[in-house]
């Protein structure tokens, strides 16, 4: 286990060890060869780039610490506004234009507070994060020079 910190955040984030894909019902893909969560970084979702692969992200409990709640299947990031999104009205996307998102008047506000950081794939909803939310990475660079390869 590892503890990350935020420069403008005191509380700890607690990197827990990643779910082993060995297990008979474990739904964890394994991250890419030759990268591990000690490669991983701890940013803000607004702070998110291209190509970095997204590996967990943190509870909202501040009590004993942020513990991490990994993603099943980390993925590459790419980052835009909700309001720009590429995908064709997604579960969570038609959510957030259902609770008043959708107005022009509001778009902004929108754009301001939320970020898709990867569009929905094979019918899975797009990856949309609050843009302050600490996220667990490997960078796009950290993963290319580990694997010889791009994330995205």
């Amino acid at each position: 286990m590892r503890m990350l910190v935020l420069a403008d955040d005191p509380a700890a984030f607690l990197l827990t060890p990643r779910p082993a894909p060995g297990d008979a019902d474990c739904e964890y893909e394994p991250l890419p060869p030759g990268l591990t969560l000690n490669d991983a970084v701890l940013l803000r979702a607004h702070q998110v780039r291209a190509g970095d692969l997204v590996v967990a992200e943190f509870s909202e409990d501040r009590g004993a610490g942020r513990v991490a709640a990994h993603i099943p299947a980390p993925y590459p990031a790419d980052p835009h506004f909700l309001s720009a999104c590429p995908c064709d009205g997604c579960e969570e996307c038609e959510d957030f234009d259902a609770s008043g998102f959708a107005d022009p008047q509001t778009a902004i506000d929108r754009d301001a507070r939320w970020l898709c950081l990867a569009p929905s794939v094979d019918g899975e909803p797009c990856a949309v994060a609050f843009r302050n939310a600490p996220l667990a990475v490997i960078p796009a660079a950290t993963a290319q020079a580990r694997t010889g390869q791009p994330t995205a």
